[in-house]
């Protein structure tokens, strides 16, 4: 069996929403369940379903009604292998050819409060315990097959993402449809297995779409599809732009399936991705467990929002707590102890030191980069206007000068910008330093 198209593979990750998904067989006996009595899939027919993914029964019934009329082979694929515990859901299907090959496609986020606060962990931890899950069912529970691929939606993608990363010699593609990426930590850590790993995961997501662009794309090739969300009310809309159902709906495919109507990602999302991944590297920069503590607070403020298995007080407890952590965090660097504290907060100086002199080389080094962005941009403005331009080419290449130009004069504002900061911090540890010394010698006796 070839490698199943763009369009299987979307169906598929829509059909993981539904919990029958992980009963054993292939797809068409579990369509043919479905059916009435004049052979119809229908809504009404799903009436003891649980579907998730904010699909309607009509909106499932029409997905099924998709994959039936898929080849006889996609319909020939046979669930062997499921896990839906721990916040994940996945179902490995066996290729109907070839025995030694298979596809895994792992669900997007349940409504779990564990699964909404694990996105959110994925931010500052390496690994996290449904990604170890993920990464445990291909390993072991489809440690039969030598030749997998892998999909998924939203958390699902991530997760397919993930397992392609810490399973390279045997996951052959993976396409993630509205996934996240992954943390500066996981990055960082399986740097040279990520890189491997890029240049067989694709991203196909709406272009206006606010999941994918969070962490770390590691897809070495990204693609977007308009949604058309036109006329929906504004709560609408949300659902709409990371909608699984409206993603496929929105797709154009061509005879073997492949998606045709590829367009640009959103501007204002773009910039969104862009401030997100600035955020999300202020964050990595504080010291001690900053990161892991504001990520927390911020996680269980949307799972507690997202979440439908806990009640209202148990998500204040669970908000409470994560804020008290982010308020002990700020209040220990707030205050320089000389010694433990009555209210029990640790010292934080150590992880508050600063090597100036280094610090000060740097903004030197800083400087010089400087002086060298600002000789080049100059000789770029010289070399536009001395110019002898033939006519037809006179606007084409001003143009092409000018944009360069501006390039290297914001470079150069932001590196001033930098080293300007780093100077002055390093002034205001200088003085504050200066200050504690002074004050600790008044308190010494003479």
């Amino acid at each position: 069996m070839s490698e199943l198209s763009d369009k299987e593979l979307l169906l598929l990750s829509n059909w993981l929403y539904v919990d029958r998904s992980t009963e054993y067989g292939t797809i068409g006996e579990m369509l043919d369940s479905c059916r009435n009595g004049d052979g119809e899939i229908s809504a009404e027919m799903l009436s003891g379903f649980s579907i998730g993914g904010c699909m309607s029964a009509e909106d499932c019934a029409d997905i099924m009604r998709e994959m039936d009329s898929c080849p006889e082979n996609f319909r020939n694929l046979r669930a062997v292998r499921a896990i839906d515990a721990g916040g994940i859901r996945a179902v490995c299907f066996e290729d109907p050819v070839d025995s030694s090959k298979a596809t895994v496609v792992f669900r997007g986020t349940g409504g779990e409060y564990d699964a909404w606060a694990d996105n959110f962990r994925g931010e500052y931890m390496t690994e996290t315990e449904m990604q170890k899950l993920a990464d445990d069912f291909v390993r072991y529970d489809c440690g039969v097959y030598d030749d997998l691929r892998v999909t998924g939606h939203s958390k699902g993608g991530n997760m397919a993402q993930y397992v392609t990363v810490r399973n390279r010699d045997r996951v052959n593609s993976c396409v993630s449809f509205d996934g996240q990426g992954l943390g500066n930590n996981a990055v960082e850590s399986y740097r040279y297995e990520t890189k491997d790993a890029s240049p067989r995961i694709r991203s196909i997501a709406g272009d206006k779409d606010y999941v994918n662009i969070l962490l770390n794309p590691v897809a070495s090739d990204r693609r977007f599809v308009n949604i058309d969300a036109e006329g929906m009310k504004a709560a609408d809309m949300a659902v709409a732009f990371h909608s699984s159902y409206l993603l496929y709906k929105s797709c154009e495919f061509d005879e073997v399936g492949n998606i045709t109507n590829y367009t640009k990602q959103n501007l204002l999302i773009s910039g969104l991705s862009d401030s997100l991944r600035r955020f999300v590297n202020a964050l990595d920069m504080l010291p001690g467990k900053g990161n892991r503590r504001c990520t927390e607070l911020i996680g269980a403020v949307i799972a507690a929002g997202m979440s439908d298995n806990v009640g209202e007080e148990d998500e204040k407890k669970r908000i409470s707590e994560a804020a008290e952590g982010v308020k002990r965090y700020f209040g220990a660097l707030s205050t320089l102890w000389m010694g433990p504290p009555d209210n029990g907060v640790s010292v934080v100086t150590d992880s508050l030191y600063v090597d100036t002199v280094k610090l000060k080389y740097c903004v030197l080094l800083l400087r010089e980069v400087l002086s060298g962005v600002d000789e080049t941009a100059k000789q770029v403005a010289d070399i536009r206007k001395r110019l002898n331009y033939k006519a037809a080419s006179r606007l084409a290449v001003e143009a092409k000068l000018r944009k360069q130009e501006n390039r290297l004069i914001k470079l150069a504002e932001q590196i001033g910008s930098y080293a300007d900061a780093l100077d002055t911090v390093g002034n205001l540890y200088n003085a504050c330093e200066n200050r504690l010394c002074g004050e600790i010698a008044g308190t010494m006796p003479g």
